[in-house]
């Protein structure tokens, strides 16, 4: 292993995942998991772990006065820190890339998209699996809070939205009572009843309440 290299592959995967940040202008965008890279990191902290093994029973072979003992000291300082450089390397890639799922679960619903999904590593999916049913348990009526919090991020000033119809959508039942969604009529609805028709366009919103 030639010590010019050391850490190489470890800053390739820092500035790739940093880069991505600069150039993207959604924080839950998110590359491709970059397996080769990983594995290649991950080789490369095993090969130090040897190194570092076949030092340690040649540190114990040399005798005290030997001025070896202090090359090998100098090496086993040197492997052990790469060891570390990289790992934290990976952590950096691996926390940022944590951060942008649980993102993507707030901005996406459960749903992923194919073109955001195949970005993912399997054990990511089912990273955003498992976020995503503590995030319902927690929100949900039985054993949470009983609140969409996906519906707003900043904490409404009022439970109810006022709302215009941008097109007939037919009679819907709310919690309030039945309303005729027409075209071009108001409604003042409870936001989280009116958020999903919002979504779909069938209503816009006329206040900041």
């Amino acid at each position: 292993m030639s010590s010019t290299s050391f850490g190489k592959k470890a800053t390739e995967l820092v500035k790739e995942i940093a880069s991505s940040v600069e150039s993207s202008a959604s924080p839950s965008s998110i590359p491709p998991y970059n397996d080769e890279l990983v594995r290649s990191i991950l080789e490369e902290v095993k090969a130090h772990y040897q190194e570092s093994r076949s030092l340690l029973k040649k540190w114990k072979q040399v005798s005290e006065e030997s001025e070896e003992k202090e090359g090998i000291k100098a090496a086993l300082e040197t492997h052990h820190h790469s060891i570390l450089r990289n790992k934290k390397a990976l952590m950096i890639y691996l926390n940022e890339r944590v951060k942008r799922i649980q993102s993507l679960r707030w901005t996406l619903g459960v749903g992923l998209p194919d073109s955001i999904s195949e970005n993912l590593s399997h054990s990511e999916r089912d990273y955003f699996t498992g976020y995503s049913k503590i995030l319902n348990k927690y929100m949900g009526k039985k054993e949470g809070i009983n609140m969409n919090l996906i519906l707003d991020r900043d904490p409404p000033k009022e439970h109810k939205v006022q709302v215009r119809c941008t097109k007939d959508h037919g009679v819907i039942y709310f919690k309030d009572g039945v309303v005729d969604l027409k075209k071009d009529s108001v409604h003042l609805l409870r936001r989280e009843e009116a958020q999903p028709l919002i979504s779909e366009g069938v209503l816009e919103k006329l206040d900041d309440t």
